[in-house]
Order: structure tokens, then sequence, then C-alpha cells
């Protein structure tokens, strides 16, 4: 019944071949144009190499009988030199290509997988492939030949040493077994790692399946164990890459929240402040495991912000600069103004002007000013100017500036108690009989310390009234 079955099945490729050889007879009479010609050919070709075996005995004049329609086909084809100079250029291409597929099925480790291989690739050379120009085809002939030796002789030399080969080849598939052992024993805690180990043990899988045939003895159990170890690897890496498309989700979150920050920042405040917002990029940056594309396109919202804020910054600090500029100018001819002609009646009016004008950052002018108007009214002689003073830098001297002064008074006033307080006690040392003289320099000093206090305490209660 089975071999009846094979006879059936040879007889009818046998017809399938005759009627293939006979399609490619009657493309020359088509009307259809030479490229869709060709493209028909290279399908029946194709489909040639597809069907299986026929008969033994006619199989010799069928090929013989294909190879010449082919020949023919060619001949007709390649009355056009530019088909057939484009043709040809292909055709070597193509088989420069079968012949470094061949060469890497030489290294193959199982040598009767690659000589099945091969007689695949042998039967594309034959049937699939067009002709090449003579001067290349005798140089691919050597170099494909030369592999079909090789393949075949390490074929011949595995079946006559097939007890050697076959404990070389459990040797190397034991030695990848505990390769995978070795990796499972340390898996990657980074992303990248993972990747790195993936691919690695990928390579490791094609070697083991590629390496030869072993005794039927000992290949259930080296496949069980390279099967389990290989579902232990797939189930943590899994797991691992559930873990990390949490962790995706997460930080995705956690970056949307930072630009959300930064963009709410900018709305409620005028003036930026450069410190804040550097703090909301490093904690930007900050944020690991989240996918290269949803991170370049955040990063890029986040950055696009960013720069937006710092040329804010440099366009408000170069307004402000202009700011500054025109008041210290218009502080100058004002200041001028009062010092050239000066006038006593004058100074409230200058100092409303001035205060008008708003505040600087230098106090240049501001310190010109008030040394200008103590050296006139101390010219004129004028009472209480130290009063006029104190009150002038009340109203146009910085607040911090006030507050130094007053510092600075305080700790002049607490010098001059010590002075005091350290006098009285060398008193206490003093005998009555002791020279009248370094008495009554001591009660001199005390006395200087005192006046000078109050004078301080005066001025003290001035500042801070205004």
């Amino acid at each position: 019944m089975k071999r009846s079955k094979q006879n059936s099945d040879l007889k009818k490729n046998h017809e399938l071949k005759i009627n293939l050889i006979k399609e490619i007879k009657s493309l020359l009479d088509s009307s259809s144009d030479n490229d869709t010609k060709y493209e028909n050919f290279l399908g029946l070709r194709k489909k040639w190499i597809n069907i299986g075996k026929v008969p033994g005995h006619l199989a010799f004049g069928l090929n013989n009988s294909y190879n010449h329609q082919v020949k023919v086909f060619y001949d007709y084809l390649y009355l056009d030199k530019k088909f057939k100079e484009k043709d040809q250029i292909n055709n070597k291409k193509i088989k420069e290509q079968l012949i470094l597929d061949a060469s890497k099925i030489e290294k193959f480790a199982d040598k009767l997988k690659g000589y099945r291989e091969l007689l695949f690739i042998i039967r594309k050379w034959n049937y699939q492939v067009g002709p090449v120009k003579s001067v290349d085809e005798k140089n691919l002939e050597l170099k494909f030949d030369t592999i079909i030796k090789n393949i075949k002789d390490q074929k011949k030399d595995y079946l006559n040493n097939r007890d050697k080969f076959d404990k070389e080849n459990l040797e190397h598939k034991k030695e990848l077994i505990k390769k995978l052992k070795d990796y499972l024993e340390k898996l990657p805690t980074e992303k990248n790692k993972w990747i790195k180990m993936v691919n690695e043990i990928s390579k490791i899988k094609d070697v083991f399946i590629n390496i030869g045939p072993i005794k039927l003895s000992d290949n259930d159990k080296v496949w069980y164990e390279f099967k389990d170890l290989n579902r232990k690897f797939i189930k943590e890496k899994n797991l691992y890459f559930k873990k990390l498309k949490k962790n995706y989700t997460f930080n995705i979150e956690k970056q949307l929240k930072i630009i959300d920050k930064l963009k709410s920042y900018i709305e409620k405040n005028e003036k930026i402040n450069k410190k804040i917002i550097i703090e909301i990029r490093n904690d930007f940056k900050t944020i690991k495991d989240v996918p290269f594309k949803k991170n370049k396109e955040n990063w890029l919202i986040f950055n696009k912000l960013y720069n937006n804020c710092f040329n804010n910054i440099n366009s408000s600090k170069l307004k402000d600069s202009e700011i500054q500029k025109d008041i210290t100018k218009k502080q100058k001819e004002l200041k001028e103004e009062l010092l050239l002609n000066f006038d006593v009646e004058k100074i409230d009016y200058t100092i409303d002007k001035w205060i008008n004008l708003g505040k600087t950052k230098s106090q240049k002018q501001t310190n010109e000013l008030i040394a200008g108007i103590e050296e006139n009214i101390k010219d004129i002689g004028l009472k209480n100017r130290d009063n006029i003073i104190l009150e002038i830098k009340s109203k146009i001297l910085d607040e911090n500036i006030i507050n130094s002064e007053k510092i600075k008074l305080k700790k002049k006033i607490e010098e001059y108690e010590k002075q005091i307080s350290q006098l009285e006690n060398n008193l206490n040392f003093i005998k009555g009989n002791s020279e009248s003289e370094i008495l009554s320099n001591v009660h001199s000093n005390i006395k200087n310390y005192k006046s000078q206090i109050k004078k301080l305490q005066k001025k003290l209660e001035l500042i801070s009234k205004c």
C-alpha cells in the first residue's frame, strides 16, 4: 500500500514537471513584455525545485529537457543586451549569497543536518539561478564545489567516527547547560544587563540546537535539562519585564507631575527663581526606568519649558539692567542739581523725587548724595544736622543698610558700657590716698563715655522711629 502511494506520488510529480516545462516553452509565444515573461519564468523555476522526486529512470531525461528549455528561454531574453548585462550581474549576486550560505553550513556541528541543507542549496544553484558571465563562472563554481566537497567529507568523517562525535557533542551540550545554570544564578537587576543576557542566552540556544546528534540514551535527559533551564530563564525574564513595565508607568506619571509642577510654578510666579527651576530639573533627571521614546518625548516638553524660563530670566535681567541705568542717571541729575546750588529748602523736594525714582542695587549715588548734604549743612552751621542726616538715611537707604546702621550703633553703645563697667570696677581697687590725678582721669573717662552713649542712643532712637 505504502509503495503504491510512493509510485503514485512519483508519477504525479513527473506530470507536474512535464507541464512546467511546457509552460516555460509557451512563455516564448506569450504576448507579454519581457519583464513580465521573466517574472513568470522565475516563478516556474521556483516551483520546479519544490516539486518532489520523479521515477528514477525518467529523471535524467526530464532534467535535460528542463535545462534545454531554460537555456532556450535565456537565449531569447539575452537578445536584449541591456537585460543580459543586468540579469547576469544579479545572478552573480545570488550565487555569491548561496556560497555564503553554504560556507555557514560548512561550520555546522550537526554534519548530517548540514548535508541535508546543502542539498537544497545545490538544487537552487542548479535549477533556480540563471547564467553568469563566463569570466565569473569558473571562479564561482570552484568556490561552491570546494565547499560541497568539504561538507561531504565532514559527513563521511562523522559517519565513520560516530561514537567520537557523539561524545564531543554531548560534552559541548553539557558545557552550554552549565553556562545557562551560571546565568540563572546571577540574574541582573538592570534593563541593559537583562537585554545583554537575553542576547547571550539566545546565542547559546542557537549553538545548542545546531550541535550534532548524540546517543539516544543521553539525548532525552540532556534535552529535558536544557528545556527546563530555558523555561526557568523565560519565567524570570517575564517577571522582570512585567515589573519593569509597572515601573515605566509609575515613572512616566512622575515625569508628567514634574512637568505640571514646572508649568504651575511659571503660571503663578512672574519673577522666576533660578534655584527653584534647577531643583525641579534635577528631580526630573533622577527618574530612571522610562522607555526611551517616552522619555525623549517628556524630556523635550520639559526642556522647552525649562529653557523658556531661562530666556525669561535673561530677558528680565536685561530689562532690570536698563531700568537700573535709567534710575542711576536720574539720581545723578537730582544729586548734581541740589549740590551745585545747595538750598536747605530743596532737600525735602529732592528726597521725595529720589524716592519716587525707585531703588537701585548700587548705593553709590545715594551715598554721594548723603555725604554732599552732610558736608553742606555742616558748612552753613545748621543745628540738628545729625538728626537731619538720620532722617534722610531712613527715607532713602535700603532697609538692610538701615538695620546695619542700627547694629553698628548698638555695638558701639555696648562697647562704651563695657568700658564704663571696667572703669567703675577699677575704682574699687584704687586706694583712698592714691593720686587725685588718677581718680580724676577715671571719672573724666566715665563721664565722657556716658555722654557718648547718650548721643548714640539718641541716634538709635531717631533712626528706629524713621
